[in-house]
């Protein structure tokens, strides 16, 4: 359920942004709303507490962000209280980014290696990334897990692409499983 209210409001706010040209605007904004959410974590249970009433809860909302939001995006937020869904915000936000992210081009790229990588193997990496993908913009979230043993796993979106020595030993081993031997 928490999936198709994220999709409904998350598109809708998409194609207002789109409609009135401010994607990148409100874009930020959701940015703004997550990292204020993540870092205060008591807030939002605060605004679903079923003994807090409608009114204290938009006077609250209004008084947090009326000076740093726009009306579109108030108007978001007051709708998902009015509906009772304030607690879906950040699904909502999270999905619009990434529709805001497909829509500008820009990919989200997590990438595994055993060792930090060289600024140069970075923008290597990166440049061809660009080049076999349809993003004209990579953000690329770097990490360490040492147990790969070597290689690197590269995630985009939903695909996966595993060039880990950790995985092409797996791959031998079910090979040799498969092996039989004869008298």
């Amino acid at each position: 359920m928490a999936k198709l209210v994220s999709k409904v409001y998350g598109d809708a706010l998409f194609s207002l942004a789109v409609e009135e040209d401010q994607v990148d605007e409100l874009w930020k904004e959701a940015a703004m709303i997550s990292g204020a959410m993540e870092a205060n974590p008591e807030f939002l249970p605060i605004l679903c507490h079923p003994e807090m009433t409608m009114e204290k809860k938009f006077t609250l909302l209004q008084d947090v962000f009326q000076k740093g939001l726009s009306q579109n995006m108030m108007g978001l937020l007051n709708v998902l209280l009015k509906k009772g869904r304030i607690g879906e915000i950040l699904p909502v936000l999270s999905y619009f980014m990434e529709q805001v992210m497909a829509y500008k081009k820009i990919g989200k790229v997590n990438v595994r290696t055993p060792m930090p990588l060289s600024e140069e193997q970075k923008e290597k990496l990166e440049n061809k990334l660009l080049e076999v993908s349809e993003y004209e913009t990579v953000n690329v979230d770097y990490q360490i897990d040492e147990g790969l043993l070597g290689g690197m796993v590269i995630r985009i979106g939903d695909r996966v692409l595993d060039n880990s020595i950790r995985s092409k030993l797996d791959a031998m081993s079910r090979q040799l499983y498969k092996v039989k031997l004869s008298n």
